[in-house]
């Protein structure tokens, strides 16, 4: 008994002396090259999170002092980031984002996706892209089926969603899944 307790006081001793990495030091895929993808904001949240590289954690996004919200409808999917991809640029750029169609999920939770799609969007002048998945772990879906494209269904309901919540300007066009990865590959800086 007493090597066990001896055990898990230096199990723990070492895990708390691991240096803590970064979201932005994890890989973009898995071993066995899954893209993996960071929840931000649960499914059903109204809050809008955003990652502080600082802290290296998450915390509601503010715009002069004052928290910011969805007031249209709550998220309709799981919102985050594909880790290490940062666009070029002096400031390293923004990240990645995506939605992620599965049940709520606890905020950093990293997960293995399959990408279904993508959909281009002007917002404040600027081209925006945002990939749409679903879990690579077929029990983790909502339907369980094996399904290689987006259902039109879906899309209706993430354009008015990011029309009416996000604020975005306009819906310019939705690629395919095809496209979903090459996009995150491209941008993946490990």
């Amino acid at each position: 008994m007493k090597k066990i307790v001896l055990l898990i006081a230096i199990f723990t001793l070492m895990m708390a002396c691991q240096e803590k990495k970064s979201f932005d030091d994890l890989q973009t895929y898995s071993k066995e090259g899954k893209p993996h993808f960071i929840v931000m904001n649960s499914a059903g949240s109204v809050e809008k999170f955003q990652y502080d590289n600082e802290s290296n954690g998450f915390k509601v996004k503010t715009t002069d002092g004052v928290y910011e919200s969805i007031s249209f409808l709550p998220f309709p999917a799981n919102f985050g980031f594909f880790p290490s991809t940062h666009s070029e640029g002096e400031d390293k750029g923004e990240l990645l984002y995506g939605f992620l169609i599965a049940s709520e999920l606890s905020m950093q939770t990293m997960i293995d996706v399959k990408p279904l799609g993508v959909v281009s969007v002007m917002k404040q002048g600027q081209q925006v892209q945002f990939v749409v998945s679903i879990p690579d772990d077929k029990l983790l879906r909502i339907d369980m089926e094996d399904t290689n494209e987006l259902h039109k269904d879906m899309e209706t309901i993430l354009e008015l969603w990011l029309s009416n919540a996000f604020e975005v300007d306009s819906i310019i066009s939705w690629h395919d899944a095809n496209y979903a990865n090459e996009l995150i590959k491209t941008r993946s800086n490990r």
